[in-house]
């Protein structure tokens, strides 16, 4: 049943309506573009229509000339540094890989900016950007990581090799004798986050400095980033996010378009905007994945993995940003849910002539799971036992908790085999069998079962929380913790209220506005509950315990014979005596005592959340189509704040993990020329989509925060695809088709049987 508005401890672990959709639902949300005032000028980039090029300065004289445009600046004339790179964890700057913000002299991807054009609308900034002419002398492309390893063509000439970084983590010393080995080759194709909003950025001349408006997910970052670029102090940058359509990873980035809109605002001394248009999006947006991994494992005839050997190579694309992290991210978790005696990841990001990469919601982790569970599988066909009981054998167990893993995770709490018992007895799995023989045995279409057992490195790093309490009795949450849509507003309410034992209209919220909010990290990785609302926990209580001294003093009482209920202090076993939050606060005013707390909590550790999913799958061996009968999802994401709000988690990501599965895969042909430009041709998943879902959860707090809890927000990204993917390969196994990649498309399994069949009939 889902709660109004309410109070008190019950709060938590409540299904509260969330505070955020009034506005949303009657149009009263304000979205960056909303912002933008008639005085406002555009900006419009001139991107490159070839991958890899050297070219000579545009041609701009008749630009200027044309209605409304106001400026045109290139790298030259616009005057900024470089973009620093970011290569890989625990790994130096990628020297000479940096990106420029308007391309000098060579461009490395389709949709590389080459110029900007500044205008009074919109529509006449892309105008003129359109007849901006320039001379390109195409290079030979570096289409994709295979090529790229060969450094035969260089993106970075100077540098001497396409390769970003490299690490090998694992066991020290040699493989163990094992009776049985088996390899899978998984491509996890590019992806595009297709955010209902997509970026935008508006900057306001401060008499100061700048105020920027901005749809991301770390608003802090904005002023440290876009401040030495434009030789400002961070402090003269007010960062401020609205409402935001969605993020995914996408909007945590930073920008070339960023720097290039401020600076352009602080040159003219007007408001200057960039709302990115949806092809500019999947141009060069960026796009999420792109990794090819190798899995060898080998182990004992009674289903015991002894080793495993994989080999992560990632597309960082065209320049060496965030993306180039991502196959690091993976190799934290390769070794997946199994505890497996001699264990070697090799990890490796090369640049392309394709744009470039960053994190897509799970941002390596679906990337792990994929991985290790289609080679677990592949594993136990070979040694003819079911998937499940070669899991059962090899899954870390609770007892084992904390454990650390050879890649240097540390799983912090669970039970990995009460997940997988969970699901299967969900999905009826013994029916499903029967009916899978009965299929075999009658000649219908084939099904398949497919298990996709996952673990998710969530958090990270500390988040910043403020607790105020005022003397008209209100309580003021600030938290660095920046919502994308996932109700942050409503679940930190939840948790200040709580603690004091009052309705949630007497919390007011604060996120998003550097000015308002003093620190703070962003929220991304399923870092915001088990960090930012855990901070505001924590500051609550100690705002509570100064409350506490003060109602003591006014009520003649020991602090230990006080109890906080319904907002109000009161001798315990004395219901008369008691005195509420706002007479405390009054007088905690009148004696100059600031009922206030902040931290910035960082636990130094990060949450591991995990489940099972369970897919069944029928396949048209006519026509190819695969059609989901049903999918079980299981999850532990620690204590449940708000079991609404995670089962919204859930579904979306769910939804994008079947678009993954089916539908979504950038696209580009030999001359890194993308052929999925707009959503004709880039599919993604609808209302139409059939999401056959039943689900449960288990629940093993973490204790490596106070509340108990993990990640929720990724969980649907990793559990599906492995999922899917073993699905099909079941149904396809006595066919004689071995291996399918993503999107699994009715053409591509059309293909894989016709292929099968001509193989076996020429034998």
């Amino acid at each position: 049943m889902t709660t109004l508005l309410g109070h008190g401890k019950e709060l938590l672990g409540a299904s509260v309506r969330r505070l955020e959709d009034e506005e949303l639902v009657s149009g009263h949300g304000a979205y960056v573009a909303d912002l933008v005032t008639e005085d406002t000028l555009h900006c419009a980039f001139v991107r490159s229509p070839v991958a890899h090029g050297t070219f000579d300065s545009p041609h701009l004289e008749d630009v200027l000339e044309m209605p409304g445009v106001v400026a045109v600046f290139t790298n030259e004339t616009l005057g900024l540094p470089d973009m620093p790179s970011t290569p890989g964890r625990g790994a130096p700057e990628a020297e000479g890989m940096g990106q420029p913000t308007l391309a000098r002299d060579r461009v490395r991807h389709v949709g590389d900016p080459v110029a900007v054009v500044v205008a009074d609308t919109q529509r006449r900034a892309v105008d003129a950007a359109d007849t901006v002419w320039v001379d390109f002398d195409p290079l030979p492309v570096v289409a994709d990581t295979r090529q790229a390893l060969t450094d035969e063509t260089l993106l970075f000439p100077g540098v001497g090799t396409n390769q970003v970084h490299e690490s090998t983590v694992g066991s020290p010393g040699p493989r163990p004798e094992v009776d049985v080995e088996t390899e899978v080759v998984v491509d996890i194709p590019r992806v595009s986050p297709v955010t209902i909003e997509p970026l935008a950025i508006l900057a306001r001349p401060l008499e100061d400095g700048l105020e920027v408006w901005c749809g991301h997910q770390a608003p802090a970052r904005i002023p440290n980033l876009i401040g030495p670029m434009l030789g400002l102090p961070p402090g003269a940058i007010r960062s401020r996010v609205p409402f935001v359509g969605g993020a995914f990873g996408t909007k945590g980035q930073f920008y070339v378009e960023y720097p290039v809109v401020c600076a352009i605002a602080h040159k003219l001394g007007r408001p200057v905007a960039w709302i990115q248009r949806r092809g500019e999006q999947l141009l060069s947006g960026t796009h999420g994945r792109g990794q090819v991994i190798r899995v060898r494992v080998g182990g004992d005839r009674d289903g015991r993995i002894r080793f495993a050997r994989i080999e992560i190579t990632g597309d960082a694309g065209a320049y060496p940003l965030t993306g180039s992290r991502i196959p690091f991210f993976t190799q934290l978790v390769a070794q997946g849910a199994y505890d497996i005696e001699h264990v070697e990841v090799r990890a490796i990001s090369v640049v392309t002539n394709r744009a470039p990469t960053g994190p897509y919601r799970g941002a390596g982790r679906p990337e792990g799971a994929i991985a290790i569970e289609r080679a677990v599988d592949a594993f136990a066909a070979e040694i003819g036992m079911l998937p499940e009981e070669v899991r059962r054998r090899n899954f870390v167990t609770r007892a084992q908790m904390p454990f650390t893993t050879h890649t240097g995770a540390v799983y912090d709490s669970g039970d990995y085999g009460e997940a997988l018992d969970l699901a299967l007895d969900i999905a009826g799995i013994e029916g499903w069998r029967d009916e899978q023989k009965r299929r075999l045995r009658d000649g219908g279409n084939p099904i398949g079962i497919g298990i996709g057992s996952f673990i998710e490195r969530a958090g990270g790093g500390g988040e910043y929380g403020r607790v105020e309490l005022s003397a008209d009795g209100i309580i003021t949450v600030r938290t660095g913790s920046m919502s994308a849509g996932q109700g942050h507003r409503t679940v930190w309410a939840q948790v200040a209220a709580s603690v004091f034992g009052v309705p949630m209209d007497r919390v007011v919220f604060y996120s998003g506005d550097t000015h308002e909010v003093a620190g703070g990290i962003g929220s991304f990785g399923s870092r915001s509950a088990q960090l930012g609302a855990a901070a505001v926990y924590r500051t609550a209580q100690e705002v509570a315990l100064l409350a506490r001294k003060v109602a003591a003093e006014m009520l003649e009482a020991a602090d230990a014979d006080l109890e906080l209920v319904d907002g109000h202090f009161r001798v315990v076993g004395s219901p008369g005596s008691e005195i509420s939050l706002a007479d405390v606060a009054s007088r905690a005013a009148q004696l100059d005592v600031e009922l206030a707390a902040e931290e910035m909590f960082d636990p130094e550790s990060m949450t591991f959340p995990y489940g099972t999913y369970v897919a069944v799958v029928e396949v048209d061996v006519e026509t190819g189509h695969v059609g989901l009968l049903s999918l079980v999802a299981v999850d532990d994401c620690g204590n449940v704040l708000n079991p609404m709000i995670v089962e919204g988690q859930l579904h979306g990501s769910i939804m994008q993990g079947l678009g993954t599965a089916f539908l979504e895969e950038v696209v580009y042909d030999e001359d890194g020329q993308p052929l999925t430009s707009n959503l004709m041709t880039y599919l993604i998943p609808t209302a139409t989509q059939p999401m056959p879902l039943l689900s449960g959860r288990i629940v093993h707090p973490s204790p490596t925060n106070p509340l108990g809890v993990k990640g929720t927000g990724e969980a649907g990204c990793i559990g599906v695809p492995p999922a899917v993917l073993n699905a099909v390969h079941d149904a396809l196994r006595p066919l004689g088709v071995r291996s399918l990649d993503f999107p699994i498309t009715p053409a591509k399994v059309w293909q894989a049987i016709r292929d099968s069949r001509s193989s076996h009939a020429g034998i």
